[in-house]
């Protein structure tokens, strides 16, 4: 028979207040890392802090993120917002990242009550509340992409399914109405997507084709709100590529189809690259996309942790990877089996809301499928699977859909069934007792390193200070200490970054090298391991009376002695 619209969801109950308490204290937990501190800043967020602090002061308005033609600049916005009410601090342009998460815990709970149960939005809320190391970084540092995928992700399916759900109510000229706004919302959703980062797009075509399937009708006279709400969104990166076309053929999807295909095209496509690419993916990337605890891989040491090749470590990958894999699978499987039983058969009354939310789930489960295949087939996993994990991060959207089987074999009943289901029962219990245990775990190792990322923190503000007091403004150094020292120092520290050459390579903030390239007392200061010392050492071994030579704080000083006359070099032309 058809069943009532899901008017239950929409009363507010005892478990809406639970998801309340659970949300606020997922963002209590994140505003609380943030001001002590974690986790630790790195270039790329120097960087969106140096975006938000021309946005709130000097009236700039970028439309994408600095020297990265394909993400949008959201979280510089928000970011500058948040410096006009607590000052031009790290932690007022976190608070935008974690806005931005509260937005998604609160949507996903919505879709998961909407697909699924308010119980279940309860469980999916507790696993995403807490996690991994590298899981609530991306969720509370500013480097853009993450939040705005998981948000926008979400969104696209919690209006999806709300559109297909609603469709056969009652048509009220207000309803209509309403209905039209959320179309157009719908547009813009994707839109601002888009913009952000288009690591969402496996999302959004499944939303969109799942959408299209039950409304297509609706959509034949609602189109141009989609478009034009989707337009509006979009419109910072038609307006960037506009402006581009001028001075290059490089646009923001050129630009992401590169990178898609890495420096060396045809290796990701070679049959033993694509089995590399599998095995990194699965071995790798989704276990630490997922919130997988155990041996972090984070190519570049300085970034994180990065665990040995281990026969233990490679056991707790492949269970990991393989584990989530499975429960992909078992949630697709699970939702074909449902469609099947509910189909509509000729001269039935068919239960329409269980369909289109068996549907919705077999959407969710496959935008997630489709997100890591289109990550194994790139270059992302060919050498960096840690480090690029972050592409995967829209897996956590899927949350819900993931659990789903497991919360329904653990809720039956021990009376209820035939004898499989009660090893089924209790087999899905202990899988969801040990992925809470193992996100506790994982969460209690982030607290421990919360000690050592404030002495780190300490470290570059002695080292800023130091700067200061020897007299330095301008600098050249490498890429991961050069926006990181700008930002923190509130640009009174303004850096060009060199390559081992000492020549100019990776300069986001425009106009920054030309300032330093044109100071002659410009100063060399790089990490004490870092390869350009050897070059910078070379060119000062000549005029070693005109250098000063400081190491302190991690970092080894160049800092040239001039006067008001022009000081000659010996050893060369400086950068």
């Amino acid at each position: 028979m058809h069943m009532k619209t899901h008017a239950k969801y929409q009363k507010f109950d005892i478990y809406d207040l639970y998801a309340g308490i659970l949300i606020a204290c997922a963002t209590g937990l994140r505003v609380l890392l943030v001001a002590l501190g974690w986790p630790p800043t790195n270039a790329d967020e120097g960087t969106m802090g140096l975006m938000a602090l021309h946005i709130a002061y000097h009236g700039e308005h970028p439309l994408l993120f600095y020297g990265q033609n394909y993400m949008g600049s959201i979280e510089a916005y928000l970011g500058a917002f948040f410096m006009h009410l607590f000052g031009p601090t790290l932690f007022a342009l976190r608070l935008s990242v974690i806005l931005l998460t509260m937005l998604f815990l609160i949507s996903t709970y919505l879709l998961s009550r909407l697909l699924f149960s308010k119980q279940l939005g309860l469980l999916t809320l507790a696993c995403l509340s807490i996690g991994s190391i590298y899981v609530l970084t991306r969720q509370t540092i500013a480097t853009g992409g993450t939040t705005q995928t998981l948000l926008f992700g979400s969104l696209a399916f919690l209006l999806a399914s709300w559109l297909a759900l609603t469709r056969r109510r009652p048509t009220s000229l207000w309803t209509k109405v309403r209905r039209c706004c959320i179309y157009a919302c719908w547009g813009l959703v994707l839109g601002l997507g888009v913009w952000s980062d288009m690591i969402v797009l496996p999302f959004f075509v499944c939303a969109g084709l799942f959408l299209l399937l039950w409304n297509w009708r609706e959509i034949l006279w609602t189109w141009p709100l989609i478009i034009g709400g989707f337009l509006l969104g979009v419109y910072p990166l038609i307006l960037y590529n506009q402006q581009q076309t001028r001075h290059t053929a490089d646009n923001s999807l050129i630009t992401l189809l590169k990178l898609f295909q890495g420096s060396t095209t045809a290796a990701p496509h070679t049959l033993a690259g694509i089995v590399h690419g599998i095995q990194a993916t699965i071995l790798v990337s989704v276990p630490m996309a997922t919130g997988s605890p155990f041996c972090p891989v984070m190519e570049l040491p300085w970034l994180g942790d990065n665990s040995p090749h281990t026969l233990t470590c490679t056991l707790l990958h492949a269970s990991s990877g393989l584990g989530y894999l499975s429960l992909l699978v078992v949630a697709a499987l699970s939702s074909i089996v449902l469609i099947w039983r509910v189909r509509p058969r000729r001269g039935e009354i068919y239960q329409y809301d269980t369909l289109v939310c068996a549907v919705a789930r077999l959407s969710l489960a496959a935008a997630a499928l489709l997100a890591i295949a289109a990550y194994a087939i790139s270059s992302a996993p060919m050498s960096w699977p840690g480090f690029h994990a972050r592409y995967l991060s829209s897996l956590l959207i899927a949350t819900p859909a993931v659990l789903a089987p497991l919360w329904t074999a653990a809720s039956q009943r021990r009376s209820a069934g035939t004898f499989w289901h009660l090893p089924e029962c209790y087999s899905s219990r202990v899988v969801l007792v040990l992925i809470c245990i193992f996100l506790m775990i994982g969460t209690g190792i982030l607290v421990s390193e919360v000690p050592a990322t404030r002495a780190t923190n300490q470290q570059m503000t002695d080292l800023i200070d130091r700067l200061e007091s020897m007299g330095i403004t301008h600098l050249y150094t490498d890429y991961w200490s050069c926006d990181n020292i700008a930002f923190l120092s509130n640009e009174h520290l303004i850096c060009s970054v060199v390559d081992d050459n000492l020549q100019p390579s990776h300069n986001r903030v425009p106009h920054y090298q030309n300032i330093v390239s044109n100071d002659s007392c410009s100063a060399y200061v790089f990490p004490t391991t870092a390869s350009q010392l050897y070059t910078v050492r070379e060119r000062v071994t000549l005029a070693l009376s005109y250098y000063r030579h400081v190491v302190a704080d991690g970092y080894t000083i160049y800092q040239p002695i001039c006067t008001s006359a022009m000081v000659s070099y010996p050893s060369g032309k400086r950068p």
